[in-house]
Parts: C-alpha cells; sequence; structure tokens
C-alpha cells in the first residue's frame, strides 16, 4: 500500500506526517529527500547546477530560495525542474512498500508516481497565509500557489482539512487503510 499526501506548501502535509510516523507508519517526506539531495556531491546538486547554471548552486548546497523564485515565476522553468527532479524522487521510491509519501503535485508531474490512494491535505487560504508567515517564509507567490489547487481537476480518495487542527479521525483512517 502506498499512500500519497499532496497539498499546498504550509497546508499541514509534514505535520500530518509526523503524526503517522508517531503511529509507527512508514513516511517519505519529498522536501527532507530533495534538501539531503541539493547539497553539493549529491545529484540534485548537480542536475540543478547542470540545467539552470551555477547562479542557482554555492560551495554547499543549492540556493532553493532563490530557485524557488526563479521558478515559481516561469511556467516552463518550474516544468523543467519537475522534469529533471521528480524522477530522482521516483526512482528512490521504486520497490519500497507500505508507506506513505508526501509528494510534488501528481497532475503537473511529468512522471507518475505509483500509488494505492491520494489524500488531499488543505486548509484555508487565510490560515496557510498566517503559517506561511509565521514561519518567515510567506513570498509573494504564495496565493498564486494556493489558487493552483483550487482549480485542480484531480479526484483525491480523501481530503483532511488541517485549518483548526488533525482530527484523529483523519489518521485513524490512515491507519486502517493499512490494515486492509
Amino acid at each position: 500500500m502506498i499512500i500519497v499526501l499532496v497539498g499546498s506548501p504550509f497546508s499541514g502535509k509534514t505535520t500530518v506526517l509526523k503524526k503517522l510516523q508517531e503511529n509507527n507508519i512508514k513516511v517519505f517526506h519529498a522536501d527532507s529527500f530533495v534538501r539531503k539531495i541539493y547539497t553539493k556531491d549529491h545529484e540534485g546538486y548537480f542536475l540543478i547546477k547542470k540545467y539552470f547554471g551555477d547562479q542557482f548552486v554555492n560551495e554547499k548546497e543549492v540556493d532553493r530560495k532563490k530557485l524557488g523564485l526563479f521558478v515559481t515565476k516561469d511556467k516552463e522553468q518550474l516544468q523543467k525542474l519537475n522534469e529533471i527532479i521528480h524522477p530522482v524522487i521516483k526512482n528512490y521510491l521504486e520497490n519500497k512498500d507500505n508507506y506513505v509519501a508526501e509528494l510534488p503535485i501528481i497532475s503537473s508531474s511529468p512522471i507518475r508516481f505509483k500509488y494505492d490512494k491520494l489524500i488531499l491535505i488543505k486548509a484555508d487560504k487565510k490560515e496557510i497565509i498566517k503559517r506561511a508567515k509565521d514561519n518567515k517564509a510567506y513570498y509573494p507567490f504564495i496565493e498564486e500557489m494556493i489558487n493552483k489547487w483550487d482549480n485542480l481537476s484531480v479526484k483525491f480518495d480523501y481530503v483532511i482539512d488541517t485549518t483548526n487542527n488533525i482530527k484523529n479521525k483523519d489518521i485513524e483512517y490512515i491507519k486502517n487503510l493499512f490494515k486492509k
């Protein structure tokens, strides 16, 4: 069983993953994985340097903030980033089973991740903006990123709303999927 969680930045995906991990469920956090492969001498670092140039890397790692600002302003560049990084994620996950993965948006991915259930993690737009500001990670395009989720035409197997908190029933739903 492979369960994929998707949602906008600051929707609560990482918090849901932590709660699942506390319940002894194997999890994969894409941001942590990408952070690791973006360090010098790792595949992601070399790919970013090769396809985007030296201005997006330093002596230690990929400059994620600079790269993020660049690709969110240009859909073609974002697609290019997805085309080079998503296969690295997919290759890592292949042949793994019984986990919950927080992954990049499924519909914009140039590859197809294999999964059994797709769960949307969402929160009220005002709450997401508040979380971003509280984390000092608010950036001008966060609202545009949130709006993309409102117009997504993907069928989800389940939706978890984290606006106020994560409900025990939502964690139990996922735990029960592994018991079937």
